[in-house]
């Protein structure tokens, strides 16, 4: 230990590190710790911009795509809506297809009338969104059209007495009612939906968000834990220097804490693989 005469922080701190068992390992465990705390809040940074990058993206999309917010509906409901008013026009146009088809052709001739109504619904929902009603309405006079041919067909193709046909009849309007009411639903659907890239601008929003949360959370415990480590080294020091320099010494054993900080930094050691 060194006299009380000839202290220096440097004397003191290498006295220190050579006389204390556990002075090595708080030094390096205070670097490390700090090193830690640097590197996270550096990844904490990174992680903050490109979420507000990402936010930033989706609003300037979000006020292109839908500037007064007409488009409410989530794209992954209105997307399963879809799939369910599809499977129900499928089915109905199965039951006027199968009496003038064989299953085997009529199975993908349903497939595709199902195609066709639902490409028919975001026609109508695009041409209304652009202003072109008069397209708008040709689309559904044709739709009209179509299905109340279908349904003279499935009446006429079952002939077997006029009562009999009149309820073939009724049955084969009744469906192609339904199919034009559920034709009209998916238009309005789709053109209430919200447009694709903005929902997946958010999902993209939102998954950096997330790793920005994580990135915060890591970098606050890691400053917790670098501020303990550094408290343990520099309570050490602190009771060592003043030991050695007595209490008439404040100004030595000052020198020696910020000398000791100093050498904690000095010694954070690289996280990155050579």
């Amino acid at each position: 230990m060194p006299s009380a005469h000839t202290t220096t922080p440097a004397r003191i701190l290498s006295a220190l590190l050579a006389s204390h068992p556990e002075a090595p390992h708080l030094l390096a465990e205070a670097s490390h710790r700090q090193a830690l705390a640097a590197e996270s809040a550096a990844a904490a940074g990174q992680a903050f911009t490109s979420a507000q990058a990402a936010r930033a993206g989706h609003d300037e999309l979000r006020h292109r795509l839908d500037p007064r917010g007409c488009r409410p509906m989530h794209f992954g409901s209105g997307l399963i809506l879809l799939a369910v008013m599809g499977t129900i026009v499928a089915l109905l146009d199965g039951v006027e297809l199968i009496a003038v088809l064989t299953p085997k052709i009529a199975v993908p001739v349903t497939v595709a009338a199902m195609a066709g109504w639902l490409t028919a619904a975001w026609l109508v929902a695009l041409a209304m969104r652009e202003g072109r009603r008069a397209l708008a309405g040709a689309i559904v006079a044709g739709a009209i059209a179509v299905n109340l041919f279908l349904a003279a067909l499935h009446g006429i193709n079952m002939l077997s007495g006029w009562p009999a046909v009149w309820a073939n009849v009724g049955a084969g309007v009744l469906s192609a009612v339904l199919i034009t009411v559920l034709t009209a639903g998916a238009a309005v659907l789709i053109a209430r939906m919200e447009p694709a890239s903005v929902f997946f601008t958010r999902r993209r929003w939102r998954r950096a968000r997330s790793t920005y949360e994580a990135a915060a959370r890591l970098q606050r415990a890691d400053a917790e834990a670098a501020a303990v480590a550094k408290q343990c080294w520099l309570g050490l020091v602190r009771s060592y220097a003043s030991a050695v320099a007595g209490e008439a010494s404040e100004q030595v054993v000052h020198d020696t804490l910020t000398l000791a900080s100093a050498l904690q930094e000095i010694r954070l050691p690289s996280l990155d693989p050579p």
